[in-house]
């Protein structure tokens, strides 16, 4: 599965379109300790928003909390299933056993993913390419 980082809705559609398009799945991922500056319910809007318009799309999101464990489990109780989470392993390892009364799974670090950059929208035939 590729992996995709999306800074705003506009690159969250595109890469969906373009995963939908080509019927393969796609990752989506925020940019590292997105979930400080964004907060997790923001970010999950968007990608719930992208996700309905493009239902087709085979989907998997990962939010990016940094090295803040608390943000970690905001983040699991607004939604998210699949995070990234850095810092002592042994915060990580307790926010883990949270997530999975979720049923869901903290990652040390993020996939490689492709970073289109906060400035371009048009990412469809980027992703196209990419995917």
């Amino acid at each position: 599965m590729s992996a995709i980082i999306f800074h705003n809705l506009q690159q969250a559609e595109g890469a969906l379109a373009a995963a939908a398009e080509l019927d393969l799945p796609v990752t989506l991922l925020t940019a590292p300790g997105a979930a400080a500056y964004g907060g997790p319910g923001f970010f999950l809007a968007m990608v719930e928003t992208a996700w309905m318009r493009h239902p087709e799309a085979e989907v998997r999101a990962i939010l990016d909390c940094g090295d803040d464990g608390a943000l970690a489990q905001m983040a699991l109780h607004a939604g998210w299933r699949c995070l990234v989470l850095r810092g002592k392993a042994v915060v990580r390892e307790k926010v883990r056993q949270i997530a999975l009364a979720y049923g869901g799974d903290v990652l040390a670090r993020p996939p490689k993913a492709y970073d289109p950059g906060a400035d371009e929208l048009d990412v469809v035939a980027r992703c196209r390419d990419m995917l």
